[in-house]
């Protein structure tokens, strides 16, 4: 058994240990004052020998409880209690000449309580203390052997001893129950703070995912597109591939919001972002650029391959009313096209080049495309 640590109870507070000594050596002094006295009784004893007896059995118990109350370290403060509690129990079973089933009580008792707080270490300490406590008294009193005990206070020595080890067992079944009882608390808690983290967890990446999006359309704002393109840009570069950007604009958007109101601009908006993912691909990136623009990553696409995708969405965002409000609303896209390396090795050179072709295709006349 590990040797608990002592500590300190908390100020004002006693310490459970200090609370669970006093009860069992109170109760055990007591039987064995009975036990003792009744052994005694019959013989011709000193008055200091009965004084002795009663201070103590009856007195000390209370004081070594006053003083591990007022302890600093009261835990410390029982195991010396419990280390004077074998030498002194040890010089008993001398003085009173060896008596068997008394003495059996008195060396239960101690090996008992150091072995719950000390371990073995306790259980061979309480073996030491009492051979000295025995040795001591011995010494002066003599080493006559008398292990015979009347029958009625062998039999009370027996209900003692039961007594004693109910009692400690039943603290000690108390206290693991509490134990357990906390542990469970403690795992509900852990368990109630893992779910916290997780949800703050989720929270955080709910977060970091709205940082990124748009919040009208859903789609990735410019502030991902930045790190997005930084590193295809990279890769690309790495691998010697193409990658194109497309420019989108939605022709004539302000006429669109001052004719149906701003609204309805917002659901064109959600509407022109809905149609364009319907037809891209999944390797592919659309971001909401700004305003009524918006941009695609074509990945591994030259601007042979771009100019094509760019022409089927405007022909078929032309072909495709949308309904808003329950009215149809026809709208055109511009877009202009650009390709690394083709226009640009950077990012800022490559949108450069692509606003520069949508542009173009506004100025002449919009609903086209125009490469850079």
């Amino acid at each position: 058994m590990p040797e608990i640590t002592p500590t300190a109870a908390p100020r004002g507070k006693t310490h459970w240990a200090v609370h669970v000594n006093h009860r069992h050596r109170s109760l055990g002094y007591a039987m064995l004052l009975v036990v003792v006295g009744l052994h005694v009784a019959p013989q011709d004893r000193s008055p200091l020998l009965w004084l002795v007896l009663v201070a103590h059995f009856a007195v000390y118990p209370q004081l070594a409880f006053w003083l591990a109350r007022r302890a600093a370290d009261p835990m410390a403060a029982e195991i010396r209690h419990m280390y004077l509690d074998a030498l002194s129990l040890g010089a008993w079973i001398a003085v009173l000449h060896f008596p068997l089933w008394i003495s059996f009580v008195m060396v239960i008792g101690c090996l008992l309580n150091l072995t719950l707080y000390r371990g073995t270490r306790g259980w061979l300490e309480a073996l030491s203390l009492l051979a000295v406590g025995c040795a001591l008294a011995g010494s002066i009193t003599g080493w006559t052997l008398q292990p015979q005990t009347d029958p009625w206070v062998t039999a009370l020595a027996i209900v003692s001893v039961s007594l004693y080890l109910f009692f400690v067992s039943l603290d000690s079944q108390k206290r693991s129950m509490r134990l357990r009882d906390t542990r469970q608390e403690l795992q509900t808690k852990e368990l109630a703070l893992q779910q916290q983290l997780a949800e703050i967890q989720s929270l955080q990446t709910q977060l970091r995912e709205q940082v990124r999006r748009d919040a009208l359309t859903g789609l990735f704002n410019r502030h991902h597109l930045s790190d997005v393109m930084e590193r295809e840009l990279a890769r690309c570069a790495r691998d010697g591939q193409p990658l194109s950007l497309l420019m989108i604009d939605i022709d004539y958007f302000k006429r669109i919001n001052d004719s149906y109101g701003h609204q309805v601009g917002d659901d064109v908006l959600r509407e022109t972002a809905r149609l364009l993912l319907e037809r891209t691909r999944d390797s592919d990136m659309l971001f909401r650029y700004g305003g009524e623009e918006f941009l695609l990553v074509l990945v591994a696409a030259d601007a042979v391959v771009a100019k094509a995708v760019a022409e089927e969405l405007r022909q078929r965002y032309e072909l495709s009313p949308l309904a808003l409000a329950g009215r149809p609303v026809m709208a055109t896209l511009s877009i202009g096209v650009a390709t690394f390396a083709d226009h640009g090795v950077d990012f800022y050179s490559l949108v450069q080049a692509a606003d520069q072709a949508l542009y173009r295709a506004k100025r002449a006349g919009r609903n086209r495309v125009e490469v850079a």
